[in-house]
């Protein structure tokens, strides 16, 4: 794992993260870390059996957003935060596998996922242009360094963003670096995505139970796995253990701080 750019994209996900929970609809002109916003990424929010009315216009949000080094010329990211309804999906327990149409012929992913990324779009209007292919006008011809990042319901999204842009856009070579990632897909999918994907930094905080579902052998992880131990010093429970700060902690301890919420208690 190479440990500064998982820091980037680390800090990049906790800013996607602090604009949403400032209730602000979009990344338009926003910049972090040295990266520039060139577009905000538009969803349906997760659909499940607990929220299964999801209105396809009404809850379009802001999941991510797509921006430009400031420094380094053709060097870009795409960073897709997660969601509160990983929560109500992991109460749902039923995971069922649908076929990644985007891609013929890669397998099965899970269908919550794959009908959230399916909606991804450049505008809040559900008709507007889909991401992938609005990328190349995005971009350009350019491109020394593509990284697409994700945590948690993103890190899954992201899965499958990386796949679709090796297979459908002239960016064959992008990095994904995936923060409490759950399983995306079956056997079939895993062996498909790492033959074509072969970039794939997957951080898993051992005590993350995000990490563990849905099970296999239905379910197969993909990349390589860089495991965190907390070893006590996050406190034990599913928030805590699963939150974008914990990870950052965990990777970097003298540099990032733990929200107060998850120091152990005495």
């Amino acid at each position: 794992m190479n440990l500064p750019a998982a820091l980037q994209a680390g800090s990049l996900l906790q800013f996607a993260y602090s604009v949403f929970k400032n209730h602000q609809p979009n990344y338009d002109g926003m910049a972090h870390d040295g990266f520039n916003v060139i577009q905000t990424i538009y969803a349906n929010d997760l659909a499940t059996d607990l929220s299964p009315n999801i209105d396809p216009i009404k809850d379009v949000v802001s999941i991510g957003f797509v921006a430009r080094s400031a420094a380094a010329a053709g060097e870009y990211v795409i960073v897709i935060r997660g969601t509160e309804g990983i929560l109500e999906w992991l109460q749902d327990l039923k995971f069922l596998p649908e076929p990644f149409a985007t891609v013929p012929g890669s397998g099965l992913t899970e269908d919550g996922f794959t009908d959230m990324y399916n909606s991804f779009r450049v505008a809040p209007d559900p008709n507007s242009a889909r991401l992938t292919p609005s990328l190349g006008g995005l971009l350009g011809d350019t491109v020394s360094k593509l990284t697409i990042c994700g945590h948690s319901l993103g890190s899954a999204l992201a899965t499958l963003l990386a796949l679709d842009v090796v297979v459908n856009t002239p960016y064959k070579q992008p990095s994904l670096i995936t923060f409490a990632s759950p399983r995306v897909g079956d056997l079939h999918f895993s062996s498909f995505f790492n033959s074509v994907v072969p970039d794939c930094v997957r951080i898993a905080n051992r005590m993350d139970i995000v990490t563990h579902v849905p099970l296999p052998p239905l379910y197969i992880h993909v990349g390589d796995e860089n495991e965190l131990n907390p070893g006590g010093t996050v406190e034990n429970n599913v928030l805590c253990e699963h939150a974008m700060d914990t990870y950052m902690f965990l990777l970097a301890p003298g540099a990032n701080q733990l929200d107060p919420q998850c120091v152990p208690k005495p």
